[in-house]
């Protein structure tokens, strides 16, 4: 008599992240108020809820060329790579991306993706929330002090000469899934 015992182990398969795919940059609104030195006023402070989507889309998508913020794609991908494209186009290799858990997320960004800064930085990304449509989260980016003089230039406003070189703005981010 013989018997057959079929292997009954499952084949997992490899988890896959959520945070896997291409996202574009919808809307970024300030967390916290940033308090910005100017010639004509002192001290303006810049109230939470403002829109600094376009001013962020500058600072993490001006190494893409491409004809509107709304086609830049960050990418990323399966092998915990981290590309920037303007609709999936000649991508650039932007640096890495970690799954800290299921709320945060960190992108290493290397200087490709930021020219600016010769050692790239550290986005981190946390209280994500995901849907269907892509995911919002909390995070900081530094700003250069000529960033922020444009914000404030349609204002008729001067940065002071004292203003740091350098501006961290705490915001809310939307990435919309592509």
């Amino acid at each position: 008599l013989v018997v057959l015992i079929p292997n009954c182990k499952k084949d997992e398969g490899k988890a896959v992240s959520e945070f896997i795919g291409n996202f574009v940059i919808d809307k970024a609104l300030l967390a916290e108020v940033l308090t910005v030195p100017t010639v004509e006023m002192g001290n303006i402070p810049i109230p939470v809820g403002t829109d600094i989507t376009q001013a962020i889309q500058t600072a993490l998508l001006s190494a893409v060329s491409c004809s509107s913020a709304n086609k830049s794609y960050v990418e990323l991908r399966e092998d915990f790579s981290m590309y920037l494209s303007c609709e999936g186009l000649n991508p650039l290799n932007a640096g890495t991306w970690e799954e800290v858990s299921a709320t945060s997320l960190k992108l290493n960004m290397n200087n490709a993706a930021i020219p600016s800064s010769p050692t790239g930085f550290v986005l981190t990304v946390t209280d994500i929330v995901m849907d269907q449509a892509g995911l919002t989260g909390i995070t900081s980016v530094p700003l250069p002090k000529a960033m922020i003089s444009g914000m404030i230039a349609p204002l008729q406003l001067t940065l002071s000469p004292s203003a740091p070189d350098i501006f961290i703005a705490k915001f809310s981010v939307e990435f919309i899934k592509k």
